[in-house]
C-alpha cells in the first residue's frame, strides 16, 4: 500500500515538473551529446579494425614479395588489381628493384591511415643502395586494391 502511494505521487509530480516552465518536454528536448560521440567512436573503431587488417595483409604481401613467392604476394589482390599486376609482373618489379637498390636490409615501422574510404599502410623498406616506401591500400571488401613501391628521398644532410 505504501509503495502504491509513492508511485502515484511520483506519477502525479512528473507532469507538474515538465510543464512547470510552461513548455512541453518535446519543445526543449535536445539530443544527448554522447550520441554523436558514440557514433564517431564506433566509426573510429571500425576504421581502426580495417587499418589493422590492412596492416596484416601488407605484411603478408611484403613477406611473400621478399621471398620471391609472387603467387602468394598477389593472393589477396582484388580483381582490378590482379588485372593490372599479376604474379609474373610482380616478379619483374622485384628484379628491377634488386638491380637498382640491391638487397633488402630491413623494414621500418608501418604507418596506417584512412584515405578516401580506404585503409592505407606505408612501410619503409631499407635496401643496400637506398630506401623505398611500400604502400598498400585495402578496399572495404578487405582485399588489396593498390600496391606501390616508390623511392624515398634521403634526409637532407646538415
Amino acid at each position: 500500500m505504501h509503495r502504491e502511494l509513492i508511485a502515484a505521487a511520483l506519477i502525479a509530480a512528473f507532469p507538474l515538473l515538465a510543464f512547470g516552465a510552461g513548455q512541453s518536454p518535446a519543445a526543449t528536448e535536445k539530443p544527448h551529446p554522447s550520441s554523436g560521440a558514440h557514433a564517431n567512436a564506433v566509426a573510429g573503431q571500425a576504421e581502426a579494425v580495417r587499418m589493422e587488417a590492412c596492416g596484416n595483409l601488407s605484411g603478408t604481401l611484403l613477406d611473400a614479395f621478399d621471398k620471391g613467392d609472387f603467387k602468394a604476394a598477389t593472393a589477396h589482390f582484388d580483381n582490378q588489381m590482379l588485372a593490372v599486376v599479376d604474379a609474373q609482373k610482380l616478379g619483374e618489379v622485384q628484379k628491377s628493384i634488386d638491380g637498382q637498390f640491391g638487397k633488402l636490409g630491413s623494414r621500418g615501422t608501418p604507418q596506417s591511415v584512412m584515405y578516401q574510404g580506404m585503409a592505407v599502410v606505408s612501410t619503409p623498406m631499407h635496401y643496400e643502395k637506398g630506401d623505398l616506401a611500400a604502400v598498400v591500400a585495402c578496399g572495404k571488401d578487405g582485399k588489396i586494391a593498390g600496391f606501390r613501391l616508390h623511392p624515398v628521398a634521403p634526409p637532407p644532410s646538415n
